[in-house]
């Protein structure tokens, strides 16, 4: 199932919630499948995501471009410059971990990581 912008929207306000320490993992990935029909193994993804890019920590799964960007406005609009640079990190480290793997292309992530950078 490709993730839509507006699964994604929904996903990033729960994501948040768990952050906040208003709900928890298990309900976020519940939740996320009730609002977006996204199963739970790709909600608890979402939230692991986010969760690695708010403390600037490497994560393993990847997103669209669409939604990294949104992402990476969406931290910077509502937790400011710090969590902002703290997401482009941990999104430097996917790269470069992906880039070990040798099995795809994160070149758009890597343009967008660049662009948000400057």
């Amino acid at each position: 199932m490709k993730i839509t912008m507006e699964m994604s929207e929904a996903a990033y306000e729960i994501a948040k919630k768990v952050y906040l320490g208003h709900i928890t993992r298990t309900e976020g990935k519940i939740e996320f499948n009730k609002i977006t029909g996204m199963n739970e193994g790709s909600a608890q993804a979402f939230i692991t995501i986010f969760l690695a890019m708010m403390n600037g920590e490497v994560y393993k799964r990847a997103f669209n471009n669409e939604t990294n960007k949104f992402l990476f406005e969406s931290i910077k609009k509502d937790f400011g410059k710090e969590y902002f640079t703290k997401a482009l990190i941990a999104s430097q480290k996917h790269v470069n971990y992906y880039s070990t793997l040798g099995k795809g292309n994160l070149s758009g992530l890597q343009r967008i990581i660049n662009e948000m950078k400057s």
